[in-house]
């Protein structure tokens, strides 16, 4: 079931699946001058999920050269984990 954000009416479009995109600009302005970010807003990070700020991670689409998938954000927030708990650990 789909609704016309214009007008209003509502149609029934029969689909065999949908796919959901819900747009590339990533909600980082708000740390614009705390972390670096790329020209689009995305966080640059190492490998690591490290930013340049000590103790602070970044993992999954928000992440510059993030290949905006579901499964490789779970694996970048795996890695982010391991290297917030190493960083944790060395305090």
């Amino acid at each position: 079931m789909l609704k016309n954000t214009q007008n209003g009416t509502i149609s029934l479009l029969a689909v065999d699946g949908v796919f959901v995109a819900i747009g590339l600009i990533p909600n980082t302005e708000y740390l614009r001058g705390v972390l670096p970010l790329d020209e689009w807003g995305y966080i640059v990070t190492t490998e690591l999920m490290e930013t340049t700020v000590p103790g602070i991670f970044a993992a999954g689409d928000i992440r510059h050269n993030s290949v905006k998938q579901a499964i490789a954000a779970a694996g970048d927030g795996a890695v982010a984990a391991l290297s917030a708990e190493k960083f944790v650990g060395s305090l």
